[in-house]
């Protein structure tokens, strides 16, 4: 009797190559977990409500539909075990239409198995009235150490009903539909989100107070909801406003429930700071970002 070791062996030399690397166990890219936006990290990862900013292109394109002309967004960190991330977006209008894309890359320390993750986006919106649709191509790649790379797309899809500068309600699937590239595959679970926001006051007045919710279904793990709110003051264009946010975050991340975060407002430019208490790649985390619409 062949015992199940030699059993092993013995078939993964007589298997071809294509049927062997189907039997590889999918992995999870550890970079879509972590809050892209620094402006949602400081609120808790809360995010599919928000709308105008370039990086709705990661978390749902309805959110690009308020963009008026043009909206550029990045930001950067170093995490305490020497890893590094770094995303880079952009968004504009054209006529009832508003594109975006972005690129997001997380580079791991040395003395990791994997060597990098890599998300790219590209996104379409229309807009009709109080209602946008839209949909993302999501690129995503994982590298490890020992030069294999696993590349996979994906569809997401996204809703939200924008009412004016006061309210507005979203919807999105992210991962809806997804297509192994190259290489072993990835594991890229489908999740739908709804989060409603609410300006209570005129964003165009001294006082901002914003609170957004979000409620998330991901498959294979637990229902989660997070909260957020973002309040400050600004006059003449300039201000200041702080965040805070609460709420299970995504399943893998070691994250902590509660976020912190602040942004200066000068005029078109934001500059947006987040803190996380404890995340897989380390305590104390310090994220900075800068927005810029027109």
């Amino acid at each position: 009797m062949i015992g199940g070791a030699a059993r092993r062996a013995l078939l993964a030399l007589l298997l071809p190559a294509g049927l062997a690397g189907q039997t590889q166990a999918p992995l999870a890219p550890l970079i879509l977990t972590l809050p892209i936006s620094v402006r949602s990290a400081g609120l808790g990862g809360a995010s599919v409500a928000l709308n105008g900013d370039a990086s709705a292109t990661f978390l749902n394109p309805a959110g690009l539909a308020t963009i008026r002309n043009i909206a550029i967004e990045g930001a950067a960190q170093r995490y305490p075990d020497g890893s590094l991330e770094g995303f880079a977006a952009a968004g504009f209008r054209f006529l009832q239409f508003d594109f975006g894309g972005g690129i997001h890359y997380l580079r791991f320390s040395d003395s990791s198995a994997v060597v990098d993750n890599l998300q790219w986006t590209a996104s379409a919106v229309y807009r009709v009235g109080l209602i946008a649709a839209g949909s993302t191509l999501r690129y995503v790649s994982l590298e490890d150490s020992t030069g294999d790379t696993r590349r996979t797309a994906a569809l997401d899809a996204g809703l939200g009903i924008h009412v004016f500068d006061l309210m507005t309600l979203a919807f999105s699937v992210r991962n809806l539909e997804s297509w192994r590239v190259t290489g072993g595959p990835l594991l890229l679970p489908v999740s739908k989100h709804a989060a409603f926001a609410f300006n209570f006051t005129d964003p165009q007045l001294t006082a901002r107070v914003l609170g957004t919710v979000e409620v998330v279904w991901q498959a294979r793990a637990a229902r989660r909801t997070v909260i957020g709110v973002e309040a400050g003051a600004v006059l003449s264009g300039v201000g200041l406003v702080g965040r805070v946010g609460y709420g299970a975050p995504p399943e893998g991340s070691g994250q902590k429930e509660i976020s912190l975060g602040a942004g200066l407002v000068l005029s078109r430019f934001n500059i947006d700071y987040a803190w996380q208490r404890r995340t897989r790649l380390g305590r104390e985390v310090h994220r900075l970002g800068l927005r810029f619409t027109l």
